[in-house]
């Protein structure tokens, strides 16, 4: 598991801390345990000595005569067992000869006892050692083990210090416990060590707060925040990616579209030209029908004056008559003539209907940049609703004109039979019919000039629906150039999102390591 920031700077602050303390420790305890042993050497010299100068005023009163000297040693022997020393005043003096026989100890059943057999738990001759060192010395320090002052059945290390009195051949010594030595230094071994300890909690808590507060929790909050922004920033390259894809789909769709309607619209434009064309046939064929329409007239202006010659010759009229119908029935004929080409005009109508449907579908599906089509297509289906209208009535008007021109053909028929029956009746009559077919021609002559300025309506409304077919297909080829431009950029875009994705990618990993390094591995 690694470990936060926190706990790394805790480690960079509090190990070399307690490396520093431990070193302090240890030379606090080696330099106590150099000078409290010092200490406590110069101590029981300092006893020992001044014990001695005891000894050496009862020497002085020997020598002023004021004492015997056994009764010098007796009083001088009391006084040292009677010297009590040590903090807890349990610390004694003893005097041996170099025999060694026990001259003085507060254990009277030591007094007067030879010691030279005596040994210590290690197996030396310690009052043997007394001796020898004090004679040869004159003082000295003797280690030794003894029995533990508080339980007899425990030994322990303890240290001597012995001088010699050469005038009554008498070595004083005295000793301390080393276990007491190392009780005192354990005991500020301990105080300092907890000391230490609290200091080194103080200082974990003190670095923990200020590293929480100031560098860890910054840092967490600098984390996160570029982590909540390195994933709106993913978040937005993928929401970005994605629609630089559906826009590129789309914009390929229109594209294709583009062409298709593209493609319609000429279409379209030649329908439109074709129609065009065929209006102006239309318009030329309904002049032809003028003109004939009104030789028809002429000539029933004719018949009528050939009706009042056959008052005077039947002969003559029954042959008006033939050259009348066979005239009418070419009028007839003509009338057909103009019917055929109306239904040409019903076709070009139903087309320009299908053709402005055609376009309403496309207009639709261009969407917004569509709209202006759509209002032209509308147009052109108004157009061609006008034709048709128009077209519908010039055919009713030829229906009507051919049925009663039929109708006038068999009446002339009927009035030549009877004729040849009765000329007189039949020429007054033939007059009165010839009034009536002039009516009819006055009628057919009106209606072609209805069918010659529709025709020339249609002319028209074609050019116009031409020009508009024209800028429809300028604009959209200008929408297939900016189509094409904008796949290029959505291509370009869609690039830099992926390159953006992969930079925010980046973020996030940079941002983990960041909260890792914060956080440690296990919270990260």
């Amino acid at each position: 598991m690694k470990l936060n920031i926190g706990q790394k700077i805790l480690l960079i602050v509090v190990v070399p801390f307690i490396l520093f303390a431990g070193f302090s420790i240890y030379s606090s305890y080696e330099n106590t345990s150099k000078n409290l042993m010092r200490e406590k050497r110069l101590s029981i010299q300092f006893v020992t000595q001044t014990a001695m100068d005891v000894i050496k005023e009862y020497q002085e009163k020997v020598k002023s005569g004021e004492l015997t000297e056994a009764r010098a040693k007796e009083l001088a022997a009391k006084s040292i067992s009677k010297i009590r020393y040590g903090q807890d005043g349990d610390d004694y003096l003893w005097i041996n000869d170099t025999t060694p026989v026990m001259v003085s100890h507060p254990s009277a059943a030591l007094v007067g006892k030879n010691m030279a057999e005596f040994k210590d738990k290690a197996g030396s001759h310690i009052f043997v050692q007394f001796s020898d060192i004090a004679k040869a010395n004159g003082s000295g320090f003797v280690q030794y083990i003894w029995n533990d002052k508080k339980d007899k059945n425990k030994f322990v290390p303890k240290l001597s210090y012995v001088q010699y009195n050469k005038e009554w051949d008498w070595v004083l010594g005295t000793g301390i416990y080393i276990q007491d030595v190392q009780a005192t230094i354990t005991s500020i071994l301990i105080e300092d060590s907890i000391k230490v300890t609290i200091a080194m909690v103080i200082l974990v808590v003190a670095v923990t707060l200020i590293v929480r507060k100031n560098i860890r929790e910054p840092l967490l909050n600098i984390a996160n925040k570029l982590f909540s922004t390195s994933e709106e920033v993913a978040k937005g390259a993928k929401d970005s990616l994605r629609n630089c894809e559906h826009l590129a789909s789309s914009s390929q769709e229109q594209a294709a579209s583009l062409q298709e309607t593209v493609s319609s619209v000429e279409e379209i434009n030649a329908m439109i030209s074709r129609n065009a064309t065929s209006a102006e046939e239309s318009k030329t064929t309904s002049l032809e029908s003028q003109r004939s329409a009104s030789n028809g007239k002429n000539r029933v202006d004719e018949m009528v004056t050939t009706i009042d010659e056959i008052a005077s010759n039947n002969d003559n009229v029954i042959k008006r008559m033939q050259q009348t119908n066979d005239e009418v029935t070419e009028i007839l004929n003509i009338i057909k003539n103009i019917n055929d080409k109306t239904k040409v005009i019903n076709d070009i109508v139903f087309q320009t209907k299908l053709l402005s449907f055609n376009a309403s579908v496309e207009a639709a599906r261009a969407g917004e940049s569509g709209k202006g089509f759509a209002v032209v297509a509308e147009e052109v289906g108004a157009l061609a609703n006008m034709s048709g209208n128009a077209s519908e009535e010039i055919r009713e008007l030829i229906e009507n004109s051919m049925a009663k021109v039929e109708g006038i053909v068999s009446s002339t028929t009927s009035v030549m039979e009877k004729m040849i029956e009765d000329g007189k009746r039949a020429v007054s009559k033939g007059k009165e019919r010839a009034q009536e077919c002039k009516v009819v021609l006055d009628e057919i002559i009106n209606n072609v000039d209805n069918v010659n300025r529709k025709v020339a309506e249609i002319a028209s409304a074609s050019k116009e629906q031409s020009q508009g077919v024209d800028e429809i297909s300028r604009a959209m080829e200008l929408l297939d150039q900016v189509s094409h431009k904008n796949n290029d950029v959505v291509i370009s875009t869609e690039a830099s999102s992926k390159e953006l994705q992969r930079e925010a990618d980046d973020l996030i990993y940079v941002v983990e390591e960041v909260r890792e390094l914060v956080n440690g591995k296990r919270a990260a």
